[in-house]
């Protein structure tokens, strides 16, 4: 009997708003306020740069996703190209770590948004509650946050689109700023050097890839929905941005934890805050809902190929989900949200994430590369135009923004130390795990899935015990 197959029923549409659910969470409206209130105007410049980078490393996406479909993503990519011990890292750095730091500061920011409403809320209560709630939805089974999130993330949109178009025309009754500000105030060498803050806006676009199974012709619709998310998210930030300059100052968006509510304010009076305060409440729900349902499942695929202990991919005999690895990814959420995830450290962990998010990206083009050579001939739903310059300029251009990652220097050096503690660790995880317990090769690529007959697998040796 022939075992089922995942049903290949999604469009376009759907795919878009996987795409985009992540990218419009509320740590991205703290990001899009702090970059226009130290860049001024000319952010928009940086955001662009970023953008182009992002399409880039869309590209290799899109051609990853297609040849190896699956759930297990950068870390299914990575092991048939680099080995093993590179998939742990590239599946740690880029998810696990935006577990520990962006997802808590996440919660920390709709709990600041909660507070605006009901000023009685701890923001350290709403974010541990929140996450706990959708920890036993996602526990349960429940297949409908998808749906949710769509709708969360179009109602987002929408709001943004009209607090942007109502400052531009000021057509929203508040105080506009007094002194014009010029369109470069920091110098064009702190432009160049928030475009990593600027690759923060788009980050999480890939959240498409996991369902090329289940999208109908995903060689066209992976790489459209991707580039149209990252063009639509560019076009609503920057509309949302400009109003923003009108209505509050450069010091205290770059300063403030909540620019995005300050500019609602601003623009609306007490309505328009109590209406983006509610959309940044469901952002943060809806974000963690998301990273609920995927990231333990990423555990759940490393764990089952061998790179994770076991019982990571345990899965609930009645619910059918991977409930160890939810309730470790939860745990892990709610630590950080205790210990490190205050007003005061969001930025911070924003620039931490993206740092071993662009790690993670540079494997993807890398991949991409390797692939092409040991595989030239495998099945292939999308190629990357003008290969190889895309990923040659993507890598290159990821690593000098880790290089420059922030303007102030000892921001810089903060961010660098942390990243540099969370690769250790990862890193140190990957030599122990799979050479003194696994006792598997650290490099040694592991087969192509879908090579398929016309691409012959090149031989491997593979070390240690068999699988």
């Amino acid at each position: 009997m022939t075992a089922p197959r995942l049903e290949r029923a999604l469009g376009f549409w759907p795919a878009l708003f996987t795409g985009i659910g992540l990218v419009v969470a509320a740590t991205t409206l703290t990001t899009l306020g702090n970059g226009f209130g130290l860049g001024g105007p000319a952010f928009v410049v940086a955001a662009g740069a970023a953008l182009l980078v992002m399409i880039l490393i869309a590209f290799s996406y899109s051609e990853l996703a297609n040849l190896i479909p699956g759930a297990g993503m950068i870390g299914a990519y990575t092991a048939p190209a680099l080995g093993r011990g590179p998939a742990i890292f590239a599946v740690l750095a880029g998810y696990i770590v935006l577990v520990a730091t962006v997802e808590p500061a996440n919660q920390m920011v709709g709990g600041l948004a909660a507070q605006e409403l009901i000023p009685a809320v701890s923001p350290m209560v709403f974010a541990v509650t929140v996450t706990v709630i959708f920890c036993v939805i996602n526990l349960l089974g429940v297949r409908s946050f998808g749906r949710a999130q769509a709708v969360v993330t179009g109602a987002m949109m929408l709001v943004l689109i009209g607090f942007g178009v109502a400052g531009l025309m000021e057509a929203g009754g508040g105080t506009l700023v007094a002194d014009p500000i010029v369109f470069n105030p920091a110098g064009w060498g702190e432009i160049a050097q928030l475009v990593a803050l600027g690759v923060y806006l788009f980050i999480g676009i890939e959240f498409v890839c996991p369902m090329s199974e289940e999208i109908r012709r995903p060689g066209r619709i992976i790489p459209r929905a991707m580039i149209v998310g990252l063009v639509t998210v560019f076009c609503v930030d920057m509309l949302f941005g400009f109003a923003a300059l009108k209505y509050v100052g450069l010091d205290e968006l770059a300063s403030s934890a909540i620019p995005h509510l300050l500019v609602a304010e601003s623009i609306g009076g007490r309505t328009g805050l109590l209406i983006l305060t509610a959309a940044t409440v469901l952002a943060a729900a809806s974000s963690v809902s998301a990273i609920l349902a995927a990231v333990p499942r990423m555990v759940y695929g490393l764990a089952r190929d061998g790179m994770l202990p076991r019982v990571f991919a345990w899965v609930h005999p009645r619910f059918h989900t991977p409930w160890v690895a939810v309730f470790g990814v939860t745990a892990l959420i709610i630590a950080a949200i205790v210990t490190v995830a205050d007003s005061g450290s969001i930025l911070t962990l924003i620039l931490v994430a993206t740092v071993m998010w662009l790690l993670s990206y540079i494997l993807a083009q890398v991949d991409v590369i390797v692939l092409r050579r040991r595989y030239p001939h495998a099945r292939r739903g999308f190629r990357t135009p003008l290969y190889p310059l895309p990923q040659i300029m993507g890598i290159a251009m990821c690593g000098w923004m880790i290089v420059n990652i922030h303007p102030d220097p000892s921001m810089r050096t903060t961010v660098w130390l942390g990243a540099a503690g969370c690769a250790a660790v990862i890193l140190g995880y990957a030599v122990v795990w799979l050479k003194i317990v696994k006792r598997l090769p650290f490099f040694t690529p592991a087969p192509l899935p879908s090579a398929g007959p016309a691409a012959p697998e090149p031989p491997v040796a593979v070390a240690g015990r068999p699988r």
